[in-house]
C-alpha cells in the first residue's frame, strides 16, 4: 500500500520527502512571548506548502530562530505543517511482511477494496471511505483484528477519514492503530510512519491537546446515545479522549476516562483482544505519567492499577 497519493496527507509526495511530521508549538505560555511565521516561498505546484520560517517572538518582534517548514494553511489562522530536512530522508529498505491468514480466506478477494484503491488514487476519498468501510467489516468478520490485511485496511480507512476531513474519527482510528502497526510490522515499518505521519496531521489541524479533547467529546456525546457504550466506534473515540486528557495534563480525569474504556473493551471484546490491549496500554501510561505528578494523580493511578493493571 502507497502513501497517500504519493504522500502524506495533505502533502504531496517530494514535500513528505523533504520534511519530517511536526506539531505546532503551543501558543499559551509566558506572556508576550510567542511565535510568528516570516517568509513565503518554494510554493509548491502539487500540493500548494510554501516554506517559511519560524521565530520565537516577544511582544512581536523575532528573537531567535526555530526552523524552517512547509506550510498548507487550513484556514483562518490554522495550518499544517512539516519540519524541513536538511537532507531529504533515504527510502526505505523493503521489509519482509508479517504472514496474514487472508490467504486462506478466498472469500476475502472481493473487488471492493480494488475498486477503493482505484478511487482513493485518483482523489475521490469520499467515494472510497464507504468502500473501504466495507472491506474492513468483510475483513474483521474472517481475521483477527491486528492481522496484517486487516490493519492495512484500517489504516487506509484512518487516512481517508482524514483526507474528508473527518478529524475526530480520523484521530480515535490512528490512536488506536498505532500502536497495533508498531507491535506487528515495527516502529520503521512505513506503514508504522504512515500512521504517525497522519495522526500528527490530524492533530496539528485541530489545535492543540485541550481542542482535541474538546472535538472528542463532541463526537462521543453524540455517538454513543446512538450506538451504546460498548460500540467500536465510542470505544475508539473515548480512548482517544482520554489520551487527548492525558496530553492535556489533567490526568485524574484521564485515567477515569481510560479506566470506563478498558471496562468496556472487554465486555465487547474479551481481555486479550487487540484493541483491548491497546486500551490497557494508554491506561498504563496515564499511570506512570501520573506517577511523578501531584498527590491526587498518584492516588488515581494507584487505583486504577489495583482494579485493571
Amino acid at each position: 500500500m502507497n502513501e497517500v497519493r504519493g504522500g502524506v496527507y495533505p502533502f504531496c509526495r517530494s514535500c513528505t520527502a523533504s520534511s519530517v511530521a511536526w506539531r505546532a508549538p503551543d501558543p499559551n505560555g509566558m506572556k508576550g512571548l510567542g511565535t510568528h511565521f516570516y517568509g513565503h516561498h518554494d510554493v509548491c505546484p502539487h500540493c500548494s506548502s510554501s516554506v517559511r520560517t519560524l521565530y520565537v517572538t516577544f511582544l512581536w518582534v523575532p528573537i531567535s530562530r526555530v526552523g524552517r517548514y512547509r506550510i498548507i494553511r487550513t484556514g483562518g489562522h490554522s495550518y499544517v505543517g512539516r519540519k524541513l530536512l536538511q537532507h531529504p530522508l533515504p527510502g526505505t529498505a523493503p521489509t519482509e511482511q508479517p504472514p496474514s491468514e487472508f490467504k486462506n480466506r478466498p472469500e476475502l478477494a472481493d473487488a471492493t477494496y480494488e475498486e477503493a484503491e482505484a478511487r482513493w488514487a485518483a482523489g475521490d476519498s469520499a467515494g472510497a471511505l464507504p468502500l473501504y468501510e466495507t472491506s474492513l467489516a468483510a475483513c474483521e468478520k474472517a481475521l483477527k483484528a491486528d492481522d496484517p490485511a486487516t490493519l492495512q485496511v484500517r489504516l487506509r480507512l484512518a487516512q481517508a477519514q482524514l483526507a474528508t476531513g473527518d478529524y475526530g474519527a480520523a484521530i480515535a482510528w490512528f490512536g488506536l492503530i498505532t500502536p497495533q502497526l508498531v507491535r506487528v510490522f515495527g516502529a520503521g515499518h512505513d506503514l508504522t510512519r504512515i500512521a504517525i505521519e497522519g495522526i500528527t496531521s490530524a492533530q496539528s489541524i485541530v489545535g492543540g491537546p485541550r481542542d482535541e479533547a474538546k472535538l472528542l467529546t463532541a463526537r462521543l456525546a453524540k455517538l454513543e446515545p446512538v450506538l451504546g457504550r460498548t460500540n467500536p466506534s465510542v470505544l475508539r473515540t473515548r480512548g482517544a479522549l482520554g489520551r487527548a486528557t492525558m496530553f492535556a495534563g489533567q490526568l485524574v480525569p484521564s485515567i477515569q476516562i481510560l479506566e470506563t474504556t478498558l471496562a468496556d473493551s472487554i465486555d465487547a471484546f474479551g481481555t486479550d483482544h487487540p484493541d483491548t490491549n491497546v486500551a490497557r496500554g494508554a491506561l498504563q501510561e496515564a499511570c506512570e505519567l501520573a506517577d511523578s505528578k501531584s498527590r491526587k494523580d498518584r492516588e488515581a493511578a494507584a487505583g486504577a492499577r489495583r482494579r485493571w493493571l
